[in-house]
């Protein structure tokens, strides 16, 4: 079994990941200023992120075959080149359509990184030994959506919302030439050679895979519903300043940070910490919810209940995607892109429902992530009373 022998390649493997992260987020506090720009309504620039995530998602389905079969490093450095154009489009987009689309690119070059997330630890890692790098490893991608609205913020007050896609390209560049040079290949060599049909075909026939695979979409789009929303919600709504809204708009993800610290601890089995986890976010959607049936929507009724959540979704992220990758480690590759594309397709789909719905008030949130949150209910209680009666839980 191999080991990170060195912490370098961990960190690199966040600073991959980060770039991702950061293009998803960075914007949020300059929604109304984009929409200004191109003359669109605030809900309108929703479909930014919403197109992001549906390319991020589907592209992992491609890549993580493909890294299966010819390596991971040349599929990294791949993806970060088609990020570098789209931030190119970026930077000189005239229209919300030509933005639209140079971040459907960015999200198609960066979905690498959600497949290699969720692949190289299962290269390196298995058992409870695995859960535990999965937990550190959500702990530091953690950092990036804390940082990304806040350089966003800065970045707009000072330059404009231009100015956010310029860092993205400067991060890209510097991540891609520390990849180029330091990553090594961590694919193991027997790994399948499989079809990309053939693979995804055999992981999707196992049932546990499949409701693994809805709780991590559920756990996402609840995710990207209040982050799609949240701008719209706090800047055209509550009248807050761009970078009050960064500000505010980062104050629940500490809360996956310590979901993530609290999934990777020794002491508690996995059935447990996995209850947990879906009690904080069924518990959140209801929060969510029902101040809108009195008419209600203030700072309080929008972030308790979103922090309540990404705890929730903190747990849920390493927790779930160690029991979905734990039984394949010769289809990493197919089963990460699995993993990851299904979650960003399915929080991009809800985001774009989101930019659909009226947004009077916070109900059309409510309505959506306690529907994810129930997603994950009805996923996980079957599984939770098999694993009970098997006597052999996920580590």
């Amino acid at each position: 079994m191999k080991k990170l022998d060195s912490f370098h390649l961990l960190l690199i493997l966040i600073l991959l990941i980060a770039v991702g992260q950061m293009a998803q987020t960075i914007n949020v506090p300059a929604i109304n200023d984009i929409a200004h720009s191109f003359g669109v309504s605030g809900t309108a620039v929703q479909k930014v992120m919403a197109a992001y995530l549906l390319t991020y998602g589907a592209s992992q389905l491609i890549y993580g075959p493909l890294s299966d079969r010819f390596g991971r490093r040349p599929i990294i450095l791949i993806g970060l080149v088609i990020f570098l154009v789209g931030a190119v489009g970026a930077l000189l987009a005239t229209t919300l359509s030509m933005l639209v689309m140079a971040s459907a690119l960015q999200g198609m070059g960066t979905g690498v990184g959600g497949v290699m997330a969720r692949t190289m630890p299962r290269d390196l890692f298995e058992g409870e030994p695995l859960r535990r790098a999965n937990s550190l490893l959500n702990m530091g991608i953690l950092v990036s959506p804390l940082l990304a609205p806040l350089i966003g913020g800065v970045l707009s007050d000072i330059f404009n919302w231009r100015a956010s896609y310029g860092f993205l390209l400067l991060l890209c560049g510097s991540v891609a030439i520390s990849i180029f040079f330091l990553l090594p290949e961590t694919r193991p060599e027997q790994s399948e050679r499989r079809s990309i049909l053939a693979s995804y075909r055999f992981l999707l026939s196992d049932l546990a895979f499949s409701r693994y695979l809805l709780i991590l979409v559920g756990g996402l789009a609840g995710v990207a519903v209040f982050e799609a929303s949240a701008g719209v919600l706090m800047g055209s709504m509550l009248g807050l300043a761009p970078l009050t809204v960064s500000l505010l708009f980062i104050l629940p993800i500490p809360a996956a940070f310590f979901g993530s610290w609290y999934a990777g601890r020794k002491g508690h089995s996995f059935t447990t910490l996995m209850w947990h986890s879906v009690i904080c976010c069924l518990c959140a959607g209801i929060m969510m919810w029902a101040p809108a049936w009195f008419g209600v929507m203030n700072l309080w009724t929008l972030l308790v209940p979103a922090t309540v959540f990404f705890f929730g979704a903190g747990m849920l992220f390493p927790l779930a995607t160690t029991g979905a990758m734990q039984p394949f480690p010769y289809l990493a590759g197919a089963a990460g892109a699995l993993v990851g594309g299904s979650q960003n397709i399915g929080s991009g789909i809800a985001a774009w429902l989101s930019a659909l719905l009226p947004h009077h008030g916070q109900e059309s949130v409510g309505i959506l992530m306690l529907a994810m949150a129930l997603l994950i209910l009805v996923c996980w209680a079957p599984m939770a009373y098999r694993l009970h009666h098997s006597g052999h839980p996920v580590q």
